[in-house]
């Protein structure tokens, strides 16, 4: 089921439906490197997107897409809800920034603490990445430790301390219960690396004594669940949170992505209780967003009110307003009845594609939570890094190019999709029949979802 790029009837078919997307992707490679970033380039072009609306995408040529990756799952609500669209604009009539406080930061900080018991205070900056590295810069100063520890596959975000074996080849991270610290990037600090333990995901055993190998200089453990991308448990992270509080390691949890599971996060779905908590995506409502929260007296080393205490977090853009207000609106909208809507159509997807994929025996497992849902053309279940890596891949950009034909878009390495409260029972029964075409018996398309359309204003 590879893909061969110079003859593929599905890469000559994406050409001939998306020609204004490849005129769009020549015009930008003439001004910016790769012609997009990297979490939007797939060959032999990106779609470019003109318009979204609730789960669907349009593109330049007049194609529909139902939106099964939500902008690397941020948009919880789906494309334009009229709540989020009334609170911005109701906002940029008020002001878009003025180097001051607006209050409507102050409103988004209370909502956030309300729902999130283990953060008593917290801070907004522009990012996940922003998020994590004062999250890190905050372990390491309440603490007097250097070192951290993450989790070998764990994405963190793009500063040094964190960029660190997120996808390391296999033949140089050692040995699986003893990972290797692997820089991810070009262009690191010389020494990042010697300042990351790496541990593995689901063995417990591991964990424990690579932490208490290294206890006297860990700040913290760096905690991504991992819902949408790995077969994790809830059992595990209370185990990492009863090893981190044996040793006097602080545990920051990386809910950028998992925050969409519970009203509370990922946290009150497993009971678990970490130091700090990393957020991001879905509480700025689409826009640029990020926040690290906690313990008070952690948490009190951005407090210079009294005193200086040697640490800051600021940022021209931090807490934007228009941000803040995109965000407010989009937790106003998130109740139980929502997760209970997301997650309950989360599982009926990947229920419904389990069986397909069984009963057709093609080597595809679909794994994840609530309404995060990631596709591997694998026979077992994908539970951590070293799994994911074993997997034969040639597969993925054939599935992919088959589903964007059918009217589907995932993202294009069908890892970490997800559902938004836009999305119903017809948009995933399109789904499903769209994955049966591909390993079982052929249906037809719906609703006309992937023929051109003509766009109305």
């Amino acid at each position: 089921m590879s893909l061969n790029p110079t003859d593929s009837r599905l890469l000559q078919a994406y050409r001939r439906a998306s020609p204004r997307s490849a005129e769009a992707f020549d015009r930008a490679c003439r001004s910016m490197p790769g012609g997009a970033k990297g979490a939007y380039y797939y060959p032999p072009y990106p779609l470019q997107v003109t318009r979204a609306e609730g789960c669907r995408l349009f593109d330049h040529d007049g194609n529909c897409y139902l939106d099964f990756a939500n902008h690397h799952t941020a948009q919880i609500l789906g494309h334009g809800h009229p709540a989020v669209i009334e609170a911005v604009q109701q906002q940029v009539r008020r002001g878009i920034a003025v180097g001051a406080p607006m209050g409507i930061e102050t409103a988004l900080a209370e909502e956030i603490c309300r729902r999130v018991g283990s953060i008593d205070k917290l801070r907004f900056c522009n990012s996940g990445t922003e998020a994590t590295l004062h999250a890190v810069r905050l372990a390491r100063g309440f603490t007097g430790r250097e070192k951290i520890a993450k989790f070998e596959g764990g994405y963190h975000g793009s500063h040094d301390a964190v960029e660190v074996s997120v996808a390391p080849p296999v033949g140089l991270a050692g040995p699986a219960d003893a990972p290797r610290s692997v820089a991810g990037t070009g262009g690191l600090a010389p020494h990042a690396t010697d300042e990351v333990v790496i541990l593995p995901y689901g063995d417990a055993a591991a964990v424990d004594r690579l932490v208490g190998q290294h206890c006297d200089q860990l700040a913290c453990v760096l905690f991504d669940p991992k819902v949408g991308m790995y077969e994790t448990s809830c059992e595990f992270a209370q185990t990492v949170r009863r090893i981190t509080e044996r040793y006097r390691v602080l545990l920051i949890l990386d809910e950028v992505v998992s925050f969409r599971l519970a009203p509370g996060g990922y946290q009150e779905l497993a009971n678990v209780t970490p130091d700090l908590t990393t957020l991001g995506k879905l509480i700025g409502g689409g826009f640029p967003v990020g926040a690290v929260g906690g313990r008070h007296d952690i948490m009190a080393l951005f407090d210079n009110t009294a005193a200086a205490t040697g640490f800051g977090q600021s940022g021209t853009f931090s807490a934007h307003p228009v941000a803040m207000a995109a965000g407010l609106a989009t937790l106003e909208q998130l109740d139980a009845e929502a997760f209970n809507q997301l997650n309950q159509l989360g599982s009926r997807l990947r229920r419904e594609l389990a069986m397909r994929f069984a009963r057709a025996d093609q080597p595809w497992q679909i794994v994840g939570e609530g309404s995060l849902f990631s596709l591997y053309p694998a026979r077992e279940i994908v539970g951590d890094y070293r799994a994911a890596a074993a997997v034969d891949r040639s597969p993925v950009r054939e599935a992919f190019a088959h589903c964007l034909g059918a009217g589907v878009f995932l993202n294009h390495n069908l890892v970490m999709n997800a559902l938004s409260l836009a999305t119903g029972v017809a948009e995933v029964e399109h789904l499903v029949a769209a994955w049966e075409t591909l390993v079982g018996p052929v249906t037809r398309q719906v609703d006309g979802v992937g023929r051109p359309v003509t766009e109305t204003r």
